[in-house]
């Protein structure tokens, strides 16, 4: 075909079924229109680029006209006389235009497993309660100005919370500016904006919160929660309010992180040796801890009385329980304590530190990793060695509530 016109590409016969045949047009060198047995009619340009054969859809015909293919060739053809190849400058526009919901999608996504659903929750949290209204917009248009503006906007309501979604931030720039690339292999995202706060030095101080439940307060403690399945308050519902009264004083018997003990499945419970044993822990590492007598007495009377798998059912057996948030509340408000589930690890630890349990063998009864402390890596503490110190601190709380 010599020059397109708009009665030769309407008159074009159809090829063979799951065949194509591709014209060229005289009038713009390298334009083409590629027609396929169902009709379909596609203008594109057909040139080498740096001796490599490059195809590069321009739209179909007639939705775009003969006389806008030829000026879009014209300018695609510009490009690629100066050896770009328009598919990967579109990929690399594309990139460009990269949204922070995108990213943070992305960057869930390839951690997979390595992150907790905790930590996916708490991201997806911190996000959509604080950077929704950033979702959207183009990750490269995210400035200095605007990070700090927002951190300092936070911050009113909460210094730490302003941290930890700034540390959000900071962790998808990074991410990004390692995943994106163009077809050179160049990073498309050269900058963290969140480099302002520490040039200013911004960053908020964030105190460790030392609340902990004294060892006046254990009875009074102790009492509330045995009176959970009994208390009017739980008229409704009492076999959650045991399963939330016996969770509550295994976390304090045990010092198990608040996720690590509220998934626990009865695969990870030994009765034959007495222990407890968790692979999958916040640090990674696997975790081994002898049961007291007191604890054993407790799972046995639990897996006597349930068909689940998880010792600490939800309302779906099926499922771990979750976040017994209404049952923390009553038993605040029938003791008149103000705590929460990581309150009662804290003290757990408090409790060990004052009995004298030593350095290496608190941290492995809280499963604690400290990359700086290089002579941990080399103490293997056998479970039976962390007995002794377990019972100890059942014996110290059991002495406490009488």
């Amino acid at each position: 075909m010599n020059n397109f016109t708009v009665k030769q590409l309407d008159a074009l016969k159809l090829p063979e079924k799951d065949k194509r045949v591709i014209y060229y047009d005289s009038n713009v060198r390298g334009l083409a229109l590629r027609l396929t047995s169902t009709g379909t009619k596609t203008f594109l340009i057909i040139k080498r680029v740096n001796s490599k054969k490059v195809y590069s859809t321009l739209g179909h015909y007639p939705d775009m006209t003969i006389t806008q293919a030829r000026k879009k060739a014209r300018t695609v053809l510009n490009i690629m006389s100066d050896g770009v190849n328009p598919n990967e400058k579109s990929l690399e526009n594309e990139l460009k235009k990269i949204t922070l919901k995108q990213v943070l999608d992305d960057y869930i996504t390839s951690r997979g497993t390595n992150l907790k659903v905790d930590t996916v929750n708490n991201y997806r949290g911190a996000f959509n309660g604080y950077l929704k209204d950033w979702g959207e917009k183009e990750l490269l248009s995210i400035s200095r100005d605007m990070v700090e503006k927002r951190h300092r906007k936070i911050t009113k309501q909460s210094p730490t919370r302003a941290n930890t979604v700034m540390r959000l931030v900071r962790a998808l720039f990074n991410y990004a500016m390692g995943e994106y690339e163009d077809a050179d292999g160049n990073p498309i995202v050269l900058h963290n904006p969140t480099q302002r706060l520490s040039h200013i030095k911004a960053w908020n101080r964030e105190k460790r919160k030392q609340t902990i439940i004294k060892s006046y307060d254990l009875k009074t403690w102790w009492d509330a929660v045995h009176a959970l399945p009994t208390h009017e308050l739980n008229a409704k519902k009492p076999n959650h309010s045991e399963t939330a009264r016996d969770y509550f004083i295994f976390v304090l018997l045990t010092g198990l992180r608040r996720r690590e003990a509220s998934t626990l499945t009865w695969a990870n419970i030994d009765f034959k040796d007495n222990t407890l044993n968790i692979e999958d822990t916040k640090n990674h590492e696997s975790h081994a801890l002898p049961l007291t007598d007191y604890l054993v007495k407790l799972l046995r009377q639990r897996k006597a009385n349930t068909d689940s798998i998880f010792v600490f059912e939800g309302n779906d057996p099926t499922k771990p329980m979750n976040d017994p948030k209404k049952q923390l509340a009553k038993a605040r408000e029938i003791s008149k304590l103000y705590f929460n589930i990581h309150d009662l690890r804290r003290t757990f630890i408090t409790i060990a530190e004052s009995l004298g349990v030593p350095k290496y063998a608190l941290k492995q009864l809280i499963n604690h990793k400290d990359a700086r402390d290089v002579t941990a890596g080399y103490i293997i503490m056998d479970v039976e060695r962390l007995r002794q110190p377990m019972n100890d601190i059942t014996d110290y709380i059991l002495e406490q509530v009488k």
